[in-house]
């Protein structure tokens, strides 16, 4: 893996801890169907965009440590596959050594 892919790598799992911290605090509030706004887990450190997801979907995504949410559009097919495309999201899966990083860098291992 090179340099910049590791970085990419890197950004996304950043905005998957902060997500984790966002469905900690959704979770608190009880089980319910509301959608929360996370945090869109692309590889592009400016990315500002927010995903609607529940609480449960967000888990069915973190399900693998390899998984990822993000944007349409927002895939990197470089690095990545999509396994799931939504209404306003989808799911990538991460291959080869970015797949080792993510998951090496995910908080739940």
């Amino acid at each position: 893996m090179d340099s910049r892919e590791y970085r990419l790598v890197d950004n996304e799992t950043t905005f998957r801890a902060i997500n984790e911290q966002i469905e900690q605090i959704a979770a608190s509030q009880g089980p319910d169907e509301h959608e929360y706004e996370f945090l869109c887990e692309c590889s592009n450190s400016d990315c500002t965009l927010r995903v609607l997801l529940t609480v449960d979907a967000y888990e069915r995504v973190r399900s693998e440590p390899a998984q990822f949410v993000v944007a349409l559009g927002h895939e990197l097919p470089e690095i990545e596959e999509v396994v799931f495309v939504g209404p306003a999201y989808q799911v990538v899966r991460k291959f080869g050594e970015a797949a080792k990083v993510a998951e090496q860098k995910d908080p739940r291992s």
